[in-house]
């Protein structure tokens, strides 16, 4: 039986001509991060390049980029399995993004134009048009693209890592929250911190950004970690949000 689900684009193995290992990179990548490839899934090499129709070497290529960033893992009898969750690892994720994406948001933001700036509100109506018709997949991209857009001067090392970081978080709330209503709720539950964000952004004032940006970010963390542990103590969530205040300061 084929392990490879189709691309979410609706491209087919099939078609995956050109750059292979791009293709290739892509095609599991967003297989990983919408949940059709399961966490602690072991595949075969040999299955998946027959799957894909591509040769060894790019899919070789292919997973020890996703294995830098985390996604898979390798054995030495080349087999892959899909990384595990763990709540250590979520916590941790989003340690890190309240680390970079304010750092990414406060370099980025004064360099924001008109245009971009009206994009910002243009991607935030419609976030908040798609979370009001229950389309979970709209309110998705509209509130990426809006998050994206705030960071989208910064460097190109930082901004990949950040967007990365972010990718991986909608991960763990596809798999741990299997319902789509429940990633609406949590959009929804920002809606007046995306106002105020809006507004520094628009004003150009890229450390109160950056404060919200962290602010939003910790209450996301904090919410998404009690709905799955309760009873665990994210300590490291608050002192990581507690430095990064501290030093905006």
């Amino acid at each position: 039986m084929s392990t490879t689900p189709a691309h979410p684009s609706g491209r087919q193995p099939s078609d995956l001509t050109g750059d292979s290992m791009t293709l290739a990179y892509e095609h599991v990548r967003d297989a990983i991060l919408r949940g059709e490839l399961r966490p602690g899934t072991w595949i075969s090499q040999v299955q998946l390049a027959a799957d894909l129709r591509v040769s060894r070497t790019p899919l070789r290529e292919a997973l020890r980029r996703l294995q830098t960033e985390g996604l898979v893992q390798l054995d030495f009898n080349r087999r892959i399995r899909v990384s595990p969750l763990s709540l250590p690892d979520l916590e941790a994720l989003y340690s890190m993004r309240l680390v970079n994406e304010p750092l990414a948001v406060l370099l980025s933001v004064p360099r924001l134009t008109a245009e971009e700036t009206a994009e910002l509100e243009s991607a935030l109506t419609a976030m908040n048009a798609s979370a009001s018709d229950g389309d979970e997949e709209g309110a998705t991209e509209h509130h990426r693209r809006f998050h994206f857009l705030l960071f989208s001067h910064t460097e190109d090392r930082l901004r990949t890592q950040v967007e990365s970081m972010w990718d991986h978080s909608v991960r763990y709330l596809r798999i741990y929250h299997n319902e789509p209503s429940y990633r609406l709720a949590l959009i929804a539950m920002g809606r007046a911190g995306h106002e105020e964000i809006l507004r520094a952004a628009q004003a150009r004032d890229g450390r109160r950004t950056s404060r919200l940006v962290a602010e939003h970010l910790a209450r996301t963390a904090l919410t998404v970690i009690a709905s799955v542990a309760g009873a665990h103590d994210p300590k490291t969530i608050r002192e990581t949000l507690r430095f990064v205040l501290e030093s905006a300061d």
